[in-house]
């Protein structure tokens, strides 16, 4: 079902009845001053969220309800002492629906993300790790559809859908154009490390839209998850021929190591050069972000130091307040 209506709408559908879909963010139960139970529910989507209630059938739409999740609902739009009122009607499940109706996404379409991961794939002349990634992000076609729309993270750094093929992309961007500079590097594997770091992030962070950690990602972590991801995809590619065991080995280590020191979550430190430079790239991309997010909200504030930054663990100078006059 396309959606058609947004919260922000609402005020010009006075009078009328709707249908549409919406995030249910919470639910209460509630009670009139006749003592009468309804129900308060606080409807969201891209555009902001509303309260509306539900009146009649209670008991039928409170257990159709489920807290987070994107419903169809049916609605009511009325005026109230000069308030704008949702009265909800019915409540349904839906299945799919576009999450960039939801939730902030990346500024780039999946079409155009999704064209660049292949280019740097063709790019790939290490006919092993080509194989590898086009089993990963081309041949499975359902686990290329989960990657170009997961977040890199629940909040500080690429926390959106898209966001976490942006940051995967460009850092591997940013390894072709390093190894360009030093040659002793190998361009292919550090490629395919910075393409696979980070793809037990589709199994660690669902959104459904709100952005929440499954219970894999708890007990496991991404690192985890990745490494097993990959190895899975290694081994299925050994049925088919030989996989070099020291590549098979690298190409893991990087998995587990681009986080750097085991204090922030990787088993092992990098322990050779294309390892460290992904994870000086992987820190670069991530940080950069946190500025460019505290720079942004320069122009609300007209401050010279942005507030405190638990991420970052430091204030970020934004330089001299513009001139407002």
């Amino acid at each position: 079902m396309e959606k058609k209506f947004f919260i922000v709408d609402l005020q010009n559908q006075i009078g009328k009845e709707l249908e549409d879909l919406f995030q249910i963010k919470d639910m209460q139960i509630r009670s009139s001053k006749d003592g009468q139970s309804y129900l308060e529910i606080l409807l969201a989507d891209i555009t902001g969220s509303q309260t509306a209630r539900a009146f009649e059938n209670v008991d039928e739409i409170k257990v159709k309800i489920e807290r987070g999740r994107v419903h169809r609902i049916k609605l009511q739009v009325y005026q109230f002492s000069d308030q704008l009122g949702i009265k909800v009607l019915d409540v349904y499940k839906v299945g799919e629906y576009n999450l960039r109706d939801f939730v902030p996404s990346s500024s780039v379409d999946s079409e155009r993300l999704e064209g660049e991961l292949r280019s740097i794939i063709k790019k790939v002349e290490n006919p092993d790790l080509k194989l590898l990634l086009k089993r990963i992000f081309i041949d499975d076609n359902e686990l290329r559809k989960k990657f170009l729309l997961a977040p890199a993270a629940k909040m500080n750094h690429h926390d959106y859908s898209g966001g976490l093929a942006e940051h995967t992309l460009q850092i591997a961007r940013v390894s072709e154009m390093i190894s360009k500079m030093y040659v002793i590097i190998d361009r292919d594997l550090l490629v395919a490390g910075a393409l696979l770091h980070d793809i037990g992030k589709v199994f660690e962070l669902e959104y459904t839209p709100d952005i929440e950690y499954t219970d894999e990602g708890k007990l496991l972590g991404h690192l985890i998850i990745g490494y097993e991801l990959v190895s899975k995809k290694i081994h299925e590619l050994e049925f088919m021929g030989k996989f070099p065991e020291e590549l098979r080995m690298k190409i893991l280590h990087m998995v587990l190591s681009h986080h750097g020191e085991q204090q922030y979550g990787s088993p092992v430190k990098p322990m050779f050069l294309e390892a460290q430079i992904l994870h000086f790239l992987d820190n670069l991309d991530a940080k950069a972000y946190m500025f460019k997010k505290a720079y942004d909200l320069r122009s609300q504030n007209n401050a010279r130091w942005s507030e405190y930054s638990k991420p970052l663990g430091r204030s970020i100078y934004l330089g001299e307040p513009e001139d407002t006059e």
